[in-house]
């Protein structure tokens, strides 16, 4: 949620010829992005940004790619948390949108995701599957990316947690997929 006034106005300075803004529900918590180590909101005007570093000192044991803020709140306040308590060492990649980050120059969009990334990544999004295909582009990973239609079916409505759930997209379901793909089950 802290992100969308800073893609806003850069989607603006592009000049688009439509600009569509997604804005969360009221309720929904705006993460102490200092207090959890994580990125700036400012640094989403790239589309994609390191969301979470790892610790440079030690071997990263996941990469992971959120795409949407529904399972990256999810992700951030019922994963995160666990993965950390756990000793892991995570990285994180947030889209926050393809379309600014395609108007980068190649050279800086190899500087803010690196392809190599996409080769060792899982990914979880709250779109569809196909629109991970671009960040995520080993068989593995391929493989285990998370998305709502998992399950074969269009999800009920309801409010965010029931859906999330119904969809595997909770933290419990999102925690036993990661750690699945930490240890290549």
């Amino acid at each position: 949620p802290g992100e969308v006034w800073n893609l806003l106005i850069t989607g603006l300075m592009n000049r688009p010829a439509v600009l569509a803004p997604f804005v969360t529900r009221p309720n929904e918590i705006i993460a102490d992005r200092k207090h959890l180590q994580l990125a700036p909101a400012s640094d989403s005007v790239t589309g994609v940004y390191k969301l979470k570093k790892s610790d440079p000192d030690k071997k990263t044991d996941i990469t992971i790619v959120l795409q949407e803020s529904g399972v990256t709140i999810e992700f951030i306040y019922k994963v995160l948390p666990e993965l950390e308590r756990r000793g892991l060492n995570i990285e994180l990649y947030y889209v926050s949108s393809a379309e600014l980050f395609d108007l980068l120059p190649d050279y800086k969009q190899e500087e803010v995701f690196p392809a190599e990334v996409s080769q060792r990544a899982m990914g979880i999004t709250g779109f569809t599957l196909p629109t991970m295909y671009r960040w995520i582009s080993s068989e593995y990973g391929k493989s285990r990316i998370l998305h709502p239609f998992m399950k074969g079916h269009y999800l009920g409505s309801g409010n965010a947690e029931s859906v999330l759930k119904e969809a595997g997209l909770d933290g419990e379901s999102m925690l036993e997929k990661v750690i699945e793909f930490i240890e290549g089950k």
